[in-house]
């Protein structure tokens, strides 16, 4: 009897250690083209790089986080938002699978067509109102309202953190039913 080797065809695959390859080198370009500053690029490529070999530890994101940073320290250029629109996106999108798909796994290519799919879906919606904001708003508003990114920015931090407390603190201690006592006239 010959024995027979068992297996199935998962069709084109590429390794998983790629996802963690690709976030370093999305960030390295994006503070390369977008990032004017030398401390910055550093600080984002070196949080890719843990990012990369040690997903848990989310430094990714802050690598990520460098790029719309860079955009606020250099001249407003509708270019220059739509590049950094993609990238973080990417970014976030790649650090994200590499939470859960071990490096040393085989990740078939058929497997991110949903993933595919949507990152081009929100792109086109992003990027049109990204386009949008700057065919509407005057050359002035440029300038005047710088001020209106870090302000947003961070109104989302209070929104967060005081969402943070609320959830953490819940509704208090789950309240016990109390049964009243028998009377033994539900006893049939």
């Amino acid at each position: 009897m010959t024995a027979r080797t068992r297996g199935f065809d998962v069709g084109a695959w590429v390794p998983g250690v790629t996802l963690r390859v690709l976030t370093v080198a999305l960030v390295l370009l994006g503070v390369l083209v977008l990032h004017p500053t030398p401390f910055w690029r550093g600080v984002a490529v070196v949080a890719a790089l843990v990012g990369a070999v040690l997903p848990r530890s989310l430094a990714t994101w802050v690598g990520a986080a460098c790029l719309p940073f860079g955009l606020l320290l250099s001249e407003p250029a509708p270019e220059r938002t739509a590049v950094a629109l993609v990238l973080v996106h990417a970014i976030h999108i790649l650090a994200a699978l590499s939470l859960t798909v071990p490096a040393a796994a085989r990740l078939t290519l058929r497997s991110l067509r949903p993933t595919a799919v949507r990152f081009v879906v929100i792109q086109l919606v992003a990027q049109s109102i990204a386009l949008g904001v700057w065919a509407v708003s005057p050359g002035q508003v440029e300038r005047g309202a710088a001020w209106l990114a870090p302000a947003a920015a961070s109104l989302l931090l209070v929104v967060v953190v005081v969402a943070w407390l609320v959830l953490r603190r819940g509704n208090g201690p789950v309240p016990r039913a109390v049964a009243a006592p028998s009377t033994g006239g539900d006893r049939l």
